[in-house]
């Protein structure tokens, strides 16, 4: 069913976020059919939509005529100089090229900021890049297991987080509340989060905690590849021993 045509002052720019969002948190650009499919827009609204955050930069028209983010939100962002996350990825650079060696995938660092999950430092082969891109940009907390790792871990409660960001999302977006708090259960026990993507059930993520002096993970390193090359039980234990040695330097670098 369409919504209705008769549209609040704000509705557009609502609109426009949650194309945004939907493209943010695909691991592969979309056509304007797969927008609208997945964002329930005529095809007419995104039309114009997609004239506008072109023409601004927000996302960029391929050649194959399929749409991923452009770099408008990035340069905002270098207006402020380098992220927190940005900056804690340089701290602990040498960590992460020395798990990218051992496990052979995607290797990034992320944290939360809102809704959101922002990477930076992302390590990958040329082979990779395509799961790489995923990591170029910030992503919804429910499609990222740095996300519901972060959340898990926090003092958040999960059922506030997932009525807020269902005023956001596109219908049908979110995981059953349910089976989250299953998933942020399973998280406290293990310590890690293992999350196959919505898009591309191919690919999967692996996160693990980062402590800065409390009990609250203050960031997530994250490892991504696809299922058929990754070994997910080798991947979570040298996962697990990095971000062990991380927390301990940066206790007594503290």
């Amino acid at each position: 069913m369409r919504r209705d045509m008769t549209e609040s002052p704000g509705e557009p720019l609502r609109k426009a976020f949650v194309v945004l969002e939907e493209i943010s948190g695909s691991s592969k650009p979309l056509t304007l059919s797969e927008i609208s499919q997945r964002v329930d827009f005529p095809k007419s609204t995104l039309h114009r939509l997609m004239r506008v955050l072109t023409d601004i930069g927000a996302v960029v028209r391929l050649e194959t005529k399929a749409y991923e983010l452009g770099d408008y939100f990035s340069r905002l962002s270098a207006v402020r100089g380098k992220s927190r996350v940005e900056e804690f990825s340089e701290a602990i650079t040498p960590h992460l090229i020395d798990l990218f060696r051992q496990v052979h995938c995607v290797v990034s660092v992320g944290m939360l900021s809102a809704a959101r999950v922002r990477y930076a430092g992302t390590l990958y082969h040329r082979e990779d890049a395509r799961i790489a891109r995923a990591f170029r940009h910030p992503v919804p907390v429910h499609r990222s297991a740095v996300g519901r790792l972060l959340l898990a871990g926090s003092s958040r409660d999960w059922v506030e987080f997932h009525e807020a960001a269902s005023a956001v999302y596109a219908p049908g977006a979110m995981t059953n509340p349910s089976r989250l708090k299953r998933e942020f259960e399973l998280i406290g026990r293990t310590g890690v989060a293992c999350l196959r993507s919505e898009h591309d059930p191919e690919l999967v993520e692996v996160a693990a905690p980062v402590f800065l002096g409390d009990d609250t993970p203050s960031a997530a390193v994250a490892v991504a590849g696809a299922v058929s090359r990754t070994n997910l039980r080798t991947v979570t234990r040298t996962l697990l021993e990095t971000v062990g040695v991380i927390t301990d330097n940066l206790a007594e670098a503290g």
